[in-house]
């Protein structure tokens, strides 16, 4: 069976993203030493030899790429040779499908390099040219360089969010309806199609860049708010530099952010609190200073907000603490390993109840807290971000989105989330 993206853009599907478990199917590895009747490696295949023209644009960018990789410990490149970028056992990793200017051609339109451990310089010049991807997955392996330019890829493909917060149907899952039918691709999540929505979708459009766990460098790109990005995990990499200003032009579609340790340094900026969709904002370990912007207060979606092991200083709003009541959904709000003074009155009750972690700081008072000294220190040095505004104006929000949250409301496990799912310890 080829490992095509499966489906038709005449109706739309629901795709449930869950952790992947032990039904997923063992993806085919190669096996070196077996000879077949497929062409040789030093075969060169001419344009008339593929089905169009895009994939044989796509085999040359491919084949460039495949000669900067340096390391293939499972010899996956041995696959991506040949015309068949489609097959089941050919070009492993790249998965194919048909958009609506395309219906009667295949393309590539996701990348899975998920734990291959292929080691190469840089992405910039692949991915980046491979105009109808609308996902690649890469975590785990070595990939150099910054993050690529999204802008050339300019297929947005239309994503209907299914709120499992206001449906039984599944408690730990996120459904994504969307135009395109999405076969079997082992990306760390599992990706299962149903056929009918579920009510409550909203429509969004995005992506989604999962490139945890390589050798990333560089500063974030300062365009990258207009990528318009669903997914974003960039965790366990080398990325340094601030958050950029744009991240605010994500707020109609991030849902998910994982930044968590890197290098990333300057002030907590105020345009993350316009991200009032996001429901995972994770900026943990890292450098970032400053206090919380009052703008955070605007958070009415997020539920695991992670700025733990940082060097932010001042107060923890209050205005912060009450999204983990009636006014939000805040269910884990880590802010450990930093430089605060003191908390609002609601964040108290967060302590109690285990939602709010602020162990290693500096509140007078309270237990497991940094030494005078080395506070005295910190809070001695000269302070270069703004300060937290009193009031702040929180964008228009769809009334879907920002529903009060229920009553009872229960944490969810982390591999619920696209981004912790895909990360690998």
């Amino acid at each position: 069976m080829a490992k095509y993206l499966y489906g038709s853009f005449a109706i739309s599907v629901c795709l449930t993203l869950s952790f992947v478990a032990a039904t997923t199917r063992e993806p085919f590895r190669p096996e070196p030493s077996r000879k077949t009747s497929e062409p040789s490696v030093s075969y060169s295949p001419q344009p008339q030899h593929f089905p169009n023209e895009r994939l044989y644009q796509a085999y040359l960018v491919i084949q460039r790429f495949k000669s900067s990789i340096s390391s293939d410990p499972k010899n996956i490149t041995t696959t991506w040779s040949g015309h068949d970028i489609c097959g089941r056992k050919t070009y492993l990793g790249f998965h194919c499908g048909r958009t609506p200017e395309l219906a009667k051609n295949l393309t590539i339109m996701a990348v899975a390099f998920n734990d291959f451990g292929l080691s190469a310089p840089m992405l910039r010049g692949f991915i980046d040219q491979l105009p109808d991807l609308v996902l690649f997955q890469a975590s785990s392996n070595k990939f150099g360089g910054g993050i690529p330019p999204l802008g050339s890829l300019q297929y947005q493909y239309k994503l209907s969010i299914h709120d499992d917060r206001h449906d039984s149907f599944s408690e730990s899952k996120y459904l994504l309806g969307t135009n395109l039918g999405l076969g079997p691709v082992n990306i760390g999540v599992k990706l299962a199609v149903v056929k009918t929505p579920r009510k409550g979708t909203n429509l969004n459009s995005g992506r989604a860049l999962l490139l945890n766990s390589n050798s990333l460098s560089g500063t974030l790109p300062a365009n990258l708010g207009f990528s318009k990005l669903s997914y974003l995990a960039l965790a366990n990499n080398k990325l340094t530099g601030a958050i950029p200003p744009s991240i605010a032009h994500m707020q109609d579609s991030l849902l998910e952010m994982l930044l968590l340790n890197n290098q990333l340094s300057g002030c907590l900026p105020n345009e993350l609190g316009m991200l009032t969709k996001t429901a995972v904002i994770d900026a943990g370990m890292n450098q970032l200073t400053g206090p919380i912007p009052s703008s955070f207060s605007c958070l009415s979606s997020v539920e695991q907000l992670n700025l733990a092991g940082n060097r932010l200083y001042g107060q923890v709003p209050d205005a912060l603490c009450k999204l983990a009541g009636p006014a939000g959904r805040l269910s884990n709000l880590t802010l450990s390993g930093n430089y605060f003074t003191s908390v609002g009155t609601a964040c108290s009750a967060l302590i109690k109840d285990g939602v709010l972690d602020v162990k290693h700081n500096c509140i007078p008072g309270f237990a497991n807290q940094r030494g005078l000294a080395e506070c005295a220190t910190f809070l001695s040095q000269p302070k270069t971000c703004p300060a937290a505004s009193a009031r702040v104006a929180c964008p228009a929000a769809d009334a879907k989105m920002n529903t009060a949250a229920p009553e009872g409301k229960v944490a969810k496990d982390y591999s619920s989330y696209v981004v912790y799912a895909t990360l690998h310890e």
